[in-house]
Parts: C-alpha cells; structure tokens; sequence
C-alpha cells in the first residue's frame, strides 16, 4: 500500500506535513469503498459525470470530514483497504496498554515535533502546554523546561550515557514534566491519591489484590460478584500497561503481576472503561436478547435521514445515511418523488432542500450491509408521493440494487426477530390490502392520516391525493403505515400494520391520564409505532426521546443532523447491547407494569483527565471546564419536580445541576471541596442521565467540549468514570482521551 499511488479527489484541509497528507490513526472514524457516499464526492460527480464509484475509497475522520480518492487497480484498493484496516487494528490493541496521559501526549506529540528528532525543544514545549490545555505563565514554563533539561542532562553524564549536551525533551521526560506542573498548580493533591489513601491508608504506595476486592471492589462499588480471580486479571491488565516514569511489573512470561498495583495503576484503573460509570455488561452485544418479535425493541431511527441541516432549504445527502448507519441507526427515512429526468428523487416536497436520486441511497446501503453483513435489518421508512410509473422504477431499484440484502415477507402472520433479519433490509411503507379498489389512499403516508399540519409535506393550501401502491412495490413491504382513530379499534389489525405519530399528536394522546400510557403500552406489545419531530421544528431540533420510550414506541424520529441534547440522549441509549441498534424494552414497559423504579441519586464530580479544546480543537486558549449533569426522566403531571425550562411538556421534568467551573486546567482539573448533586428518579427503566463538559467563556456563550449519557438503568455506585464523545457522539482523536472521575450514590426510594 505504501507503494501505491492514489489520486486524492478531495481533503484539501487535511494537515500536510512535508508535503503528504496526513490524518492519525486516532481521527479515523470508518472507511468506505466502492460507492458516492460524502458531500465532497457527490459535487464531484456532478463537475465529473464519469468517476468511477467502484475506484473511490473514502476516510470518514475529524467530526465527520471526509478524505476520498481514487484506486484504479482492483488489488491495489484491497492492499489499501487492508493497510488501513491493519493500522487501526494495531492502534486499537497498542493503546489498551498505555496510560490516558500517554495516548495525549502521543496525539500532540506528532503535531509538535515536527522535525521527527524525537525531542521538543523550549517553543514546542510552549505550543505543547496550550495543546494539552495546561496554563503556566510563560516565564515559569520556560524555567521549568530549562531545569528538566538541566536535571537529565546531569543524570545522563552521570550515567555515561551523555556526550553533548541536548535542547529537547523527550517524549517521557515531557510527560513527567507535564505531571509535575499539574500537581504543582493542584497544590499536590491528586484525587485519585485521595481516594487510595482513604481506602487503603495513605502510609502505602501499593493495594494487593485481596484488599482491593475486599475494601474497594465489593464494599465501595457494590460489585458483590466480582472474584479474587477477577481482579487478578485487571491487575495483570494493569501492570503490562506502560506508563511513562513508572516501574514495570512485568513477570518473566511476559504478563503482569497478579498480586498488587502501585497507586499510579490505581488511578489508571479509576479513569479506565473497566471502571465505567455505564455498565460494561449492558453495553456488550447479546445474541440471545434478539430473538423476540420486533415490536419487543427500541430501534435507533432517524426522521428525514437525507437532510444535513434544516428542513427548508438545506442540502440533501447520502453522505447522512452513511453516517447514520454507522452511528448505529437502523430506520432510515426516505421521502420520494417523480423527478423530471425520469428518476425518482429524494427530497423534502415543496421546499428548496436539495435533491438526490433514490437510487444512489439505495446503494449507499447496500454498501453498509455487504461491509458489515452481521448488522441487525435495518428499516427504511419510504414516505411515497410516486406515482405509479416511478414506484415501479422503485420497486426494479430495490431488487436489483439489494437483491438477497432486501427481505421479502412471506408470510404477515407474525413479526421476525432482529435475528431472523440479519443482514437484512425492510421497507416500511404502504401495503394495502389485496382487495382494495380505490384508486387512491388518501392521506400522509408517514402518519396515516389526512391531518398534514404537523408536517410540512405537502403543498400549502393542497390536499394532497397520494397514489396507491402498485403491486410490485407492495409486496416488499413489510410494515404498513395506517391511520390511527383509536388504541381499541388499532388492537385488533394485523401485526404488520403500524401508526405514526407526530410530536404533537403524541402529546395529544396522552393529555388525558395516565390510561392512555397503559392503552399505548398495550398496543405496542404485538404492533409497531413510529414517532417524529413536530412540523413547527423548521430547524431541524429534536424532541426528548423519553417520553415515547416511556409508552414502548420503538421507532422513536430523531433529526441525525441536529446534535442537541435530545440526540445525546439517543445515542447513550443505543450504546447498550454493543451498539447494535437494537435495545430489548424492559419490562415494565413490555409488560405495561404499573409505576416504575424510583432512585435516589448523589452524584460528586472529583477530577477529569485530557479534555480537549471545544471541537477537538489544537489551538485556541487553554479551558476553563465545568459540568453540566441532566436528568431525562418521565414523572406524573403535576409533578412537585422543578422544571429546567417552561416549554418542556408536563410529563417530561429535566433535572440539572452543575459545577463550579475550574481555570485554566483541562489536563487534570481537579474539583476539590466539590458538593454532592442530588436527583430525584421516578422512572429508572427509561430516565437517562446526561453528562455535559463545558468552557467558561466568562461573559461570551459557553461552549460544549464533550458530552455522553447513561441510562438510569445501567449506572453503577462507587467512584467510578465517564467516557466522553465528540459533538456525533465518536471518540475520534482527542474525544478518545476524555474522562471525569466522580462519586455515585445510588438509594432505592
């Protein structure tokens, strides 16, 4: 692959560096081949008529930038393909055995030692402490770098190791001398020390692994489970990993010691995914929660996939479903109309939003499943204005395009598994029945009913006549959109017949009591409902996805696009079951329980670690971070909870607190003296607890640096962490690195 030749087509802002292009290992989201499926590539096709899909590979990196270019030769792409396969392979396994510290330094190092000497001299070392968001006045950093040189270049000749006198650190000595500073501006307090002296004493520089389990693992974290067997394990894990300026603790097999840690792995294993504050157990893929009926799940869907901004007059893109598929989304929307040119086209009707060709959609996912063919079905939702020359043009695509990807239903008796579907795409639609002799369906394909207020699809002033489904098209079409009158009247269709239900009418229906929670529960047992944003959201925000979770909607529409707190909520809930898209409800939504687990939370926010600038940013000035913490739950109307803002519907009540912002740190901040938060949890099977890392811009608007959320369900107790993501919620290059360690309480109410 190195020696191949590829035509860069577009990533013109990729940072160049001795004049190659350049994009870490660690920016790498996912990579792509053989199809149009970016912004970039798109306006390319449109100046070259004639580029050849089949050639082009693509690196998704960066908040979503994208870097495309070309292979001619067929094996030369697969060399390519596997080269970077391999590297971010070996990327993945290298840092599982570094601390976070040294994946930081690593990241920035490349950027700051620009002469590949292995050495950051004084202006380096400058550039590097904004890059790493530690502040110190200029004149006291440079002191202190020309002391560490000093200091190693007196410990060299001493050794005999030293014949010259060098002007840089090295990547070791840059990094001790980075925790130096932190702990000189922390007044030499590290909470993690903290913690470890509590627990274990503060005369002891080491924890063996009996008293780890005893005084920390069961008493303090709860994990009455976990075995001496276990923790050894994590230990050996823990003293193979190589931390800068710390002794090994390696056995003569190469493995760790299994007896004890020092206090440096012990506050590695604080900030680890081991010690998630998300259950690692419920965020593993489990085959056999898959096996029930579709109508058991909540299913990650987005609404208007193609749209990249507003819902107006922005730019449609199969670059969208790209994005979405990988994020884990598994119902895409596709609106579809005649085109002049003979195609049918996708698009928001009777807007300027863009257009893009159902074909080229179609095989953008066709592209996702034959690369990942042990996805989970994904759904795509077609809201069909065709008429019936083009729906048949849609129905040839589907086949030819999907061939044995697309499920055909045979049999509308009963509803498949997830498992039944792998590798499999659905389409939900329309399928009237075989007797029906009008010529047309009146009505919203989305909703199924002729009230077009709440979406904005139609023509102003226009009723719209939309067409009947031809046969060729009905028969792919699992799932059959019809209109809702009432839940008594909804029990008794067949199960392959589903509601949609706008914002609005979703507030509607439960404006009464809470029967109507009971009634809709009941029906989304054995039937299907899809929920979507609001007509009066032009902007494309979100609404909050608890409330239809609550009443067990499984396809619950969220604006992709749009990254507001409502989708920072979808994404922590479908982080669950390995990100699959697919999450079992729990029971007492399954099986319409009565109530819901009510907890009481105390949340104490104590240290983070490597946060990075506002957008993964390497310049600009050092942060000044604070937490935000919300909690999404669903209580009674009329609830005595203190609402965050009065355009919140009664039956949902946000909870939020924060911390005291800490100046110019993002390396170590530390939260000494913090308060406890506390949070009142009505309903624990569907509220979700969102975490928010923002800059203190002192009198400008405060900027988000990263974000994440855990469901109420799959909190643990004890001093644990949370992993942070970017803005799409990945954990692209400095993303990777974030974490806050905290205190939790959990009491059961």
């Amino acid at each position: 692959a190195y020696a191949t030749a590829v035509k860069t087509i577009t990533g013109t802002e990729v940072r160049n560096k001795q004049g190659l292009r350049v994009i870490d290992v660690a920016d790498i989201l996912f990579v792509q081949s053989g199809f149009v499926g970016s912004r970039k590539l798109e306006a390319c096709k449109d100046k070259e008529p004639d580029l050849d899909a089949k050639k082009v590979v693509t690196i998704f990196h960066n908040n979503v930038n994208t870097t495309d270019f070309l292979v001619d030769d067929e094996a030369d792409r697969e060399a390519v393909l596997r080269a970077i396969q391999t590297i971010r392979e070996a990327y993945d396994a290298s840092k599982i055995r570094v601390g976070n510290e040294e994946l930081l330094l690593r990241y920035s190092w490349y950027d700051t030692d620009w002469s590949k000497s292995g050495l950051v001299n004084q202006s380096e070392f400058l550039q590097l402490l904004g890059r790493v968001n530690i502040y110190l006045k200029q004149e006291r950093a440079i002191q202190m770098f020309k002391a560490c040189i000093a200091a190693n270049h007196t410990k060299g000749r001493r050794l005999g190791a030293v014949k010259h006198h060098r002007k840089g650190l090295t990547f070791d000595e840059c990094l001790q001398l980075l925790r130096k500073i932190q702990l000189d501006e922390n007044k030499g307090v590290n909470m993690s020390d903290v913690i470890f002296n509590e627990l274990f004493g503060g005369e002891k520089d080491s924890v063996t692994a009996e008293d780890f389990l005893t005084k920390f693992i069961i008493q303090k974290q709860n994990e009455k489970e976990t075995t001496l067997d276990d923790v050894k394990k994590v230990f050996s894990h823990l003293n193979a990993m190589d931390f800068s300026g710390t002794a090994e603790h390696i056995g003569e097999d190469g493995s760790g010691c299994e007896e004890s840690i020092d206090r440096h792995r012990f506050g590695a294993y604080l900030i680890s995914r081991m010690n998630d504050l998300h259950d690692p157990e419920t965020k593993k893929y489990d085959q056999f929660s898959l096996t029930s009926p579709l109508t058991h799940y909540w299913i990650n869907s987005s609404h208007n996939t193609y749209l990249t901004g507003d819902q107006l007059k922005s730019v449609s893109s199969t670059e969208m479903y790209v994005v979405a598929m990988h994020r884990g989304c598994k119902c895409l929307e596709l609106d579809v109309w005649d085109d002049s040119d003979g195609h049918p086209i996708v698009y928001h009707g009777y807007t300027l939003t863009s257009k893009i060709p159902f074909q080229d959609i179609i095989t953008c996912v066709k592209g996702y499943v034959d690369a990942n063919p042990e996805t989970l079905p994904i759904i795509l939702s077609l809201e069909n204005h065709c008429s019936h020359p083009f729906q048949e043009m849609m129905a040839e695509i589907l086949n030819d395009t999907l061939r044995e990807r697309l499920y055909i239903p045979e049999s509308l008796e009963e509803l498949p598994s997830p498992l039944d579907l792998v590798g499999k795409v659905v389409i939900k639609g329309k399928r009237p029945p075989d007797d029906e002799d009008d010529l047309t369906v009146v009505g919203s394909m989305e909703d199924g009913t002729p009230d077009r207020d709440d979406d904005a699809k139609s023509e102003p002033g226009k009723k719209e006549d939309l067409p009947k489904i031809v046969p060729e098209l009905a028969r792919l079409t699992l799932f059959n959109g019809v209109k809702f009158k009432n839940f008594d009247t909804s029990m008794d269709l067949p199960l392959h017949d589903m509601h949609s239900f706008s914002e609005p009418k979703v507030k509607a229906i439960l404006k009464s009591d809470l029967a109507s929670v009971s009634e809709w529960r009941e029906y989304n047992m054995n039937h299907m409902s899809r929920t979507y944003p609001g007509g009066h959201r032009i902007d494309s925000s979100n609404y909050n996805p608890v409330l239809a979770w609550h009443v067990g909607c499984q396809l619950v529409a969220l604006n992709f696009q749009t990254e507001d707190s409502n989708m920072t909520i979808n994404d922590g809930r479908f982080r669950e079951n390995g990100g699959c898209g697919y999450v079992h409800k729990p029971p007492s939504v399954l099986q319409n329980f009565n109530g819901g687990r009510k907890l009481s939370l105390q949340i104490k926010i104590l240290s983070g670690s490597a946060l990075p600038k506002p957008y993964g940013e390497s310049v600009g000035e050092v942060i000044d971070p604070y937490v935000v913490i919300r909690l999404h739950d669903v209580g009674k109307r009329g609830s005595a909870i203190k609402r965050t803002t009065s355009s919140q519907d009664d039956w949902i009540e946000p909870q939020e607190r924060k911390t005291s912002s800490v100046r110019d740190n993002g390396f170590g901040p530390q939260w000494r003296n913090a308060e406890w938060l506390s949070f009142e949890v009505t309903n624990a099977d569907v509220a979700m607890l969102e975490f928010l890392v923002m800059d203190n811009d002192h009198g400008f608007i405060d900027d988000l640096m990263c974000k994440s959320a855990v469901p109420v369900s799959s909190l643990r107790q004890g001093y644990r962490s949370v992993q942070f993501y970017d803005q799409i919620s990945q954990q692209h290059g400095p993303f990777g690195f974030a974490k806050i360690l905290l205190e939790v309480g959990i009491n059961c109410v």
